[in-house]
């Protein structure tokens, strides 16, 4: 039987999780919430029956049956959608940021524990082709111990949601948060220290915080820079206008990640392109299949909530950082929350 799920939050997000769902026959599209009529009247105008358009989250539970819900709100109205559905014991799928403090993100984690519901966090990222065969090469040991990530991304100034544009701290919200949970997942360490500063450039127009720079220490003596920003110039040509490129620095090998590109440079080797191999499925795909196997078996998702507070926990290190201008570690923020 199909799971039937209630997706919130008809912005381009939403859009491509009713996508997912309508091309996916382990799911059923209950219904769609989103506070906005116009936006609700547009998701009908795709083919979503007005019968399943909502613009309040509570009645749409008390007239529909479901088993889980997707939250694709606005990054600052994650935890209320999210609270409401683990309270009714449902499944849930909330996107990134999980939420945007630690500590809500804590409280939703022992929710859901307490309710026995699964809550999952899309951090799609790190299940993108390059960045799984990434994991897969250093799991393998084809570079030999990580002693340093050197991370850059570049993105030319862009129209963006409106709720991200308001937000202080843009890079670190919108791709720095993406990129950060993919690199503790590529390395399978946990962040101890983090040394961030957040700033915008001399002609950026978003509030501050439109590019940033971070200092990493990970388990096992890992050291990473990073640095982001959405005020570049002269990337108007690259995909989607933007510019990745990630070095790990091994014992044995060095692996270049340009773009879609990987390139590993071995001790006593020429360089060698590494092939991605094919897209079997969507990173969405890979996430649904985790809630559909969480609602239905029980089993722990890859990309759970209690693993994202990990993520949090750099994130709000970063914000601490940023503002102190100190070294901030984020286990002890963990800890803090005990």
């Amino acid at each position: 039987m199909a799971i039937r799920v209630i997706v919130v939050g008809m912005g381009p997000r939403g859009q491509e999780w009713l996508r997912e769902i309508g091309k996916n026959p382990d799911y059923e599209l209950a219904a769609c919430v989103d506070t906005d009529p116009a936006v609700l009247k547009q998701a009908s105008s795709r083919g979503v029956s007005p019968r399943k358009c909502f613009t309040d989250l509570r009645e749409t539970l008390q007239q529909n049956k479901c088993d889980a819900v997707i939250v694709a709100t606005s990054a600052g109205d994650h935890v209320e959608p999210c609270e409401l559905a683990l309270t009714h014991g449902l499944g849930v799928l909330v996107e990134k940021p999980f939420t945007l403090r630690l500590s809500e993100a804590v409280k939703l984690v022992s929710l859901a524990e307490q309710k026995g519901a699964p809550l999952l966090v899309a951090q799609n990222y790190r299940y993108m082709r390059s960045f799984r065969t990434v994991r897969r090469l250093i799991s393998e040991g084809a570079v030999g111990r990580v002693g340093m990530v050197v991370c850059n991304y570049y993105r030319v100034p862009q129209s963006m949601s409106v709720s991200l544009a308001r937000l202080n701290n843009s890079a670190l919200w919108g791709a720095g948060i993406h990129h950060l949970d993919a690199l503790r997942h590529i390395l399978n360490k946990r962040v101890t220290g983090v040394l961030a500063e957040s700033f915008s450039a001399p002609w950026g127009k978003l509030p501050r915080g439109g590019s940033m720079q971070l200092m990493l220490s990970f388990e096992d003596e890992t050291r990473a820079l990073y640095s982001a920003t959405y005020e570049s110039s002269g990337h108007q040509f690259f995909e989607q206008g933007q510019e990745f490129y990630i070095r790990f620095v091994g014992e044995h090998a060095t692996l270049h990640v340009f773009q879609r590109w990987l390139m590993l440079c071995e001790n006593g080797k020429l360089p060698r392109i590494v092939r991605r191999g094919p897209r079997k499925i969507s990173e969405e795909r890979i996430l649904l299949d985790q809630l559909k196997r969480a609602v239905l078996s029980g089993e722990i998702p890859a990309s759970s909530g209690l693993d994202n507070l990990q993520t949090m926990a750099t994130v709000e290190a970063c914000l601490l950082s940023a503002a102190e201008r100190t070294w901030v570690n984020p286990q002890e923020l963990l800890d803090d929350q005990q």
